[in-house]
């Protein structure tokens, strides 16, 4: 069994390894990027190193987190030994335990069943290195 973070990425459910996230935090006041790629939300000083926070939804099929945040915003602080990143999700409802044969391969998003609903699956490895990796470099 996996433990799985459940969050909510722009109205819509996902799952996220825990071992993939550093912290999980309140959102932190952003300094916009100039000219910077659409997915970047912008950057926060968070612990006192510069973290980028991105819109997982522009780089991969799932929807844009809402914007602005609400209370329930929070920061995903990914675990990363070569970069500084977090995702914003719009609400984090709990850890759900998932069967490690649901997810099979190793794609950037994957689709699985919990409680007869469909729920995507975010790699967050995937995100940052894969292959088809969605952060441009």
């Amino acid at each position: 069994m996996l433990d799985m973070l459940h969050v909510v990425i722009g109205g819509e459910p996902a799952l996220i390894r825990s071992s993939q996230i550093r912290e999980v935090l309140r959102p932190h006041e952003l300094t916009p990027v100039p000219m910077g790629p659409d997915h970047l939300l912008g950057l926060a000083n968070i612990h006192g190193q510069i973290v980028c926070i991105i819109d997982a939804g522009r780089v991969t099929m799932l929807p844009s987190a809402e914007q602005p945040g609400t209370t329930h915003t929070r920061f995903l602080l990914l675990r990363d030994p070569a970069m500084h990143v977090g995702i914003q999700v719009d609400n984090v409802l709990g850890i759900r335990r998932i069967p490690e044969h649901e997810l099979t391969g190793e794609c950037l998003v994957q689709q699985i069943t919990v409680d007869d609903l469909p729920v995507s699956v975010l790699d967050c490895r995937q995100l940052l290195h894969g292959e088809k990796a969605g952060l441009p470099g």
